[in-house]
């Protein structure tokens, strides 16, 4: 259990300060009414056109309580922090950067990137990489480059 607080202690620190939001925002426990109001003025809004689309955001606003407001910045801001943290997790994570095929760990090389690792490129820098052995033939995602920690020969380059 030590460890467990000791290697992910951020990440529970800020799903506690989730916790907190969602309490915030729904501190009247009236969640169901709440959430049924919510989505009956998002289906108004998206089906009743942009010319009612002002009123209904109106009346929204008007009915959030400043708890709700501090609710929902504490959850975007601790969902914003997690991604933050997995993504630098991610990029010093040694299975991810290391530079040899995970299968016989032999040589490998890029080769281009799909579409999907692209999108996937847009939160952590990746990489398509190939093994050179033609009887392994592992494809696959590595972090790329210049994003990764430490000197070149401790993850693999030679």
């Amino acid at each position: 259990m030590r460890q467990l607080l000791h290697a992910y202690g951020f990440e529970i620190i800020w799903l506690v300060v989730i916790s907190l939001g969602i309490f915030l925002i729904f501190e009247r426990l009236n969640i169901r009414g709440s959430l049924f109001a919510w989505l009956s003025l998002v289906a108004t809004s998206a089906l009743g056109g942009v010319d009612r689309l002002d009123d209904l955001i109106g009346a929204f606003l008007a009915r959030i309580t400043l708890s709700d407001a501090a609710g929902v910045v504490l959850v975007l801001a601790a969902l914003a922090a997690i991604a933050l943290r997995v993504r630098w997790r991610m990029l010093r994570n040694p299975a991810l950067t290391l530079l040899r095929c995970p299968r016989c760990g032999g040589q490998i090389h890029r080769v281009h990137r799909r579409a999907v690792d692209r999108m996937i490129c847009l939160l952590v820098p990746v990489r398509r990489y190939r093994c050179a052995n033609d009887k392994c033939r592992w494809h696959g995602l590595r972090v790329g480059g210049d994003h990764v920690s430490g000197p070149a020969s401790a993850r693999g380059r030679s």
